[in-house]
């Protein structure tokens, strides 16, 4: 009988390397075209599972690497904005749906990574070898736990960029209440320099 253990480990090898190659560049790409990264993002796009990336660590590291410094370079573009630009409605709401966004994949994360934990922790293998495994589970533990920090985090901005909208959108309202109650005055007395000036005014803030 021919033994083909050799064989079946090199085909394995080589269908791992080709997987994380592939994920390698995925996040190159994620990178370039200024989508939010994520494990799971990345997974999905290569096709492999999310336990493979962070069982490689320079992959896993390198994807960590890029997630933060897509964050970085977004808190540094709305700094560099003018004040008028970041309080505008459009800019809300698309920060609000990028922060929505970034909430649902940090959730998606930290069931994903969970999921992991609890396969590991019934393994009987795991239980086996007893303490062999805990370095690893303390590893998903914590990264969970930051995980969801970063999500309780995320949330709170969602919240505080809703409480921002629904204020712009009621000042705004208020600027179109005037605006229309100074064209109703305009319009019975044209001749009143005062109320064009207002007007003006009050169309440009709007």
């Amino acid at each position: 009988m021919v033994d083909n253990s050799a064989a079946l480990r090199r085909a394995r090898r080589q269908d791992s390397t080709a997987k994380r190659r592939h994920a390698a560049e995925v996040l190159e790409a994620l990178e370039s075209s200024g989508e939010p990264i994520s494990f799971p993002t990345i997974a999905r796009r290569a096709d492999v599972s999310v336990s493979l990336l962070y069982s490689d660590s320079e992959l896993a590291g390198r994807i960590a690497e890029a997630r933060a410094r897509q964050r970085q370079a977004g808190h540094d573009r709305a700094w560099k904005l003018p004040a008028r630009s970041l309080i505008t409605e459009q800019s809300l709401h698309t920060e609000l749906a990028n922060s929505k966004e970034q909430a649902r994949q940090l959730t998606e994360e930290v069931a994903l990574l969970r999921e992991r934990l609890a396969r590991q922790l019934g393994a009987d293998a795991d239980l086996a070898r007893g303490h062999a495994s805990r370095p690893m589970l303390d590893q998903l533990e914590d990264r969970a736990a930051e995980l969801e920090a970063d999500n309780h985090a995320l949330r709170q901005r969602v919240t505080r960029l809703e409480a921002d909208l629904t204020e712009l959108s009621d000042t705004l309202d208020a600027a179109r209440s005037m605006n229309r109650e100074m064209m109703t005055q305009l319009n019975h007395d044209p001749g009143d320099p005062n109320l064009a000036d207002t007007s003006n005014n009050v169309t440009q803030r709007a």
